[in-house]
């Protein structure tokens, strides 16, 4: 008769081996919804790695490769419909006693228009502030008496630059891509009688048709900086406006500009995007508006002009404008220390 094997009574070795049999018996499901930021997927494999292994469903090289290769494509696919799309990453464990788990990844489309209908639905008025711009309401101010003056309020809103011009007698159209903020518009303006033009399109959209052959101001109050995805979006941009503005007339805007000394990779922009303050450098202005007929008149920090013009009591017009201007939507940061800050931004079309 062999030798008979000594047997383990070492404590913490046995509660080891009893915790390795605990997955027979554990089950869980759940469904994660990440952001669709392409660059971060490496990341995103690693939350869920730790995530699946911590409940006893450690994955092989190859099981994990697996998925991330779901997962890439997935996240492609949501980020090229727009920065609101998110990718759902749902899990379910295998029926007992199996130790596997059974997963699952889907895009979920979700449009800028969707969104503010939610917004709409959820939120208290005013949902972007009760002020106009001060910097709108000058820049139009010095362009000629209000009669005289068509403005092109780009991504209107619910009126809050749109209605304060057209009260003091701006020639004033509102573009507003997003139903449920039209409505809101298209109802405050009838409310007070007001000779506003309201218009349902996207700048970009080229077959956009416009009340007026041409305008004396664009306006663009934290459009490009919410919205736009792209130099080739800022290009198309001023191509329309270069198109629409009369001979010496002036696009307004503002958008998140980053310091001389920071780069912005892939990741950056990609989650500026998402958290709505989406990121240029003055590099990527240049190249939209070479060989277009503009000369920049204006460049200053949004959140100084706003607090320096704006009558008191009025700045800011949200809770939300400081920490959002200066970046910290975007960098985990103390208040003068994310590389990039909301700029006022106006270009003249050159006769």
């Amino acid at each position: 008769m062999g030798k008979q094997a000594k047997r383990e009574t070492n404590a913490v070795v046995l509660k080891q081996a009893m915790l390795r049999r605990l997955p027979r018996r554990l089950q869980a499901k759940g469904e994660l919804h990440f952001p669709a930021v392409p660059a971060l997927l490496e990341h995103y494999v690693k939350i869920l790695d730790l995530l699946w292994e911590s409940i006893g469903r450690k994955f092989t090289p190859p099981e994990l490769d697996e998925f991330r290769q779901s997962l890439s494509a997935r996240l492609a696919q949501a980020h090229a419909a727009s920065a609101s799309a998110k990718v759902v990453v749902s899990y379910d464990c295998d029926p007992s006693p199996k130790t596997s788990i059974t997963w699952k990844v889907v895009a979920l489309a979700a449009s800028m228009e969707e969104e503010y209908q939610h917004w709409v639905d959820t939120r208290t008025p005013p949902l972007f502030g009760k002020n106009a711009d001060a910097k709108a309401v000058d820049v139009a101010r010095s362009l000629g008496v209000p009669a005289e003056v068509s403005v092109l309020d780009v991504g209107a809103g619910t009126g809050r630059n749109s209605l304060p011009l057209a009260r003091e007698g701006f020639a004033v159209d509102a573009l507003e891509p997003a139903p449920a903020l039209v409505k809101v518009l298209s109802e405050a303006a009838a409310a007070e009688s007001l000779a506003l033009g309201v218009v349902v399109g996207n700048v970009l959209d080229p077959a956009l048709a416009l009340p007026r052959a041409s305008y004396r101001m664009l306006l663009l109050s934290e459009v490009v900086a919410s919205h736009f995805r792209s130099t080739e979006q800022l290009r198309q941009l001023f191509e329309t406006a270069a198109r629409v503005l009369e001979p010496g007339g002036v696009i307004v805007l503002n958008a998140f500009l980053t310091d001389s000394g920071y780069k912005p990779d892939d990741f950056a922009r990609q989650l500026s995007q998402v958290l709505w303050c989406a990121l240029f450098t003055r590099r990527d202005f240049e190249l939209a508006l070479q060989g277009l007929p503009f000369e920049r008149v204006a460049d200053e920090p949004a959140a100084d002009y706003e607090r320096e013009h704006l009558p008191e009591g009025q700045y800011p017009s949200t809770g939300w404008f400081e920490g959002w201007s200066g970046g910290q939507d975007l960098f985990d940061l103390p208040a003068d220390r994310a590389p990039m800050e909301l700029r006022w931004l106006v270009y003249r079309k050159m006769s």
